[in-house]
């Protein structure tokens, strides 16, 4: 089996058309042609965790954090950790926001895990993040424009991909300049049809230069249009709740369990009854106020900031996990969903021994 499968696979999980303009999910290095027995999955390609898939002879790391943040300008083999992919020919695929953003995701497994029941997004995607081109095309010229189009997540929905609409009518010109040089010679009305796309905010240019290219019209009759609401059902952090209230004192033990934790940051009074818990795996200080007025009794992330804690202690109880505690319980819904998925394949969990911090 090749690679390509898997990648495919996470494609539709967490489609990588949906990553945010500064991330860099997708395949990170090697190639998707190879094939593959053993994959690890680890929230990050560090040196300890390239050293277990080689030891284990893994083809493959998928990430949560991508290798690459910012596009390389030189391959430097001082690095150990490119040295050792690249001379093991161990493939990485990371996905970052993608993982964030889609219900199942990184937040939604936090949750899962914590037995919080009706999950919903905690923060909707407000930023104007999907518009629709509108286009004309000569009849039966529909499918190859099309294809050409449907890449870099054109047309992609969360559940669905290649996904356009087509209504049909009357076209017409008249020649105005020498310079023209029409497709269709006649200027009497010809069929003509009009085909909207959904895309992202950062590919309208994308999509406008590929129609440039391929389309047979010399002047493409095109319009951009904003969605207003977002179409789709993404957004970071999760929202639910426990099916009876429980002290904050038991959360917090349940918390350490089920995450193997020794110990936990917290803000709150322990006696206080918990029933509505929002969550954010990662870094989520700046969605604590979304938690407030959504009126969750707790929330629960990592790397939450002092001033924004002291800003809202006396609102609402918080728990600090940690960044990688957090989102750590993605690792297990992906190996449970690739391991269903590709029987002849073997996932194995690569979790850091130790904290990334050191103390004395």
């Amino acid at each position: 089996m090749t690679i390509k499968k898997i990648f495919d696979l996470l494609n539709g999980y967490a489609p990588f058309a949906f990553q945010e303009s500064w991330d860099s999910s997708g395949l990170q290095i090697g190639n998707l042609n190879n094939k593959v027995e053993k994959v690890v999955l680890s929230l990050d390609v560090t040196l300890s965790s390239v050293i277990e898939a080689k030891k284990i002879g893994a083809q493959l790391i998928i990430s949560h954090h991508p290798l690459f943040f910012k596009p390389l300008k030189r391959i430097d083999l001082s690095n150990k950790v490119l040295k050792m992919l690249l001379e093991s020919n161990i493939s990485v695929i990371s996905s970052h926001t993608p993982l964030d953003v889609v219900p199942d995701g990184v937040s939604f497994a936090l949750g899962k895990i914590l037995n919080l029941r009706n999950l919903k997004i905690l923060s909707p995607l407000k930023e104007k993040f999907f518009y629709k081109i509108f286009f004309n095309v000569p009849t039966g010229l529909e499918k190859k424009i099309l294809d050409e189009l449907f890449s870099e997540g054109i047309g992609e929905y969360l559940y669905y991909k290649d996904c356009a609409f087509e209504t049909f009518g009357e076209g017409r010109f008249s020649p105005k300049s020498p310079k023209g040089r029409p497709y269709i010679s006649s200027i009497a009305p010809y069929k003509e049809g009009k085909i909207e796309v959904l895309i992202r905010k950062d590919k309208i240019d994308w999509v406008i230069n590929k129609l440039r290219e391929c389309h047979p019209y010399d002047e493409i009759a095109f319009d951009v249009f904003e969605e207003a609401i977002n179409p789709l059902n993404i957004g970071y952090g999760s929202i639910g709740e426990f099916s009876s209230p429980i002290k904050l004192s038991q959360v917090i033990e349940d918390i350490k369990d089920a995450l193997g934790l020794s110990k936990i940051r917290y803000s709150g009074d322990l006696k206080k009854k918990i029933k509505k818990v929002a969550l954010l795996g990662g870094s989520g200080s700046s969605f604590i106020k979304e938690a407030v007025e959504k009126s969750a009794d707790l929330f629960i992330s990592g790397d939450i900031k002092y001033h924004d804690l002291l800003e809202n202690s006396d609102k609402i109880s918080i728990i600090d996990v940690g960044h990688r505690a957090s989102e750590e319980p993605i690792l297990i819904s992906l190996k449970e969903m690739l391991s269903k998925e590709f029987r002849e394949v073997e996932f194995f969990i690569y979790k850091e021994l130790t904290d990334i911090y050191k103390y004395i």
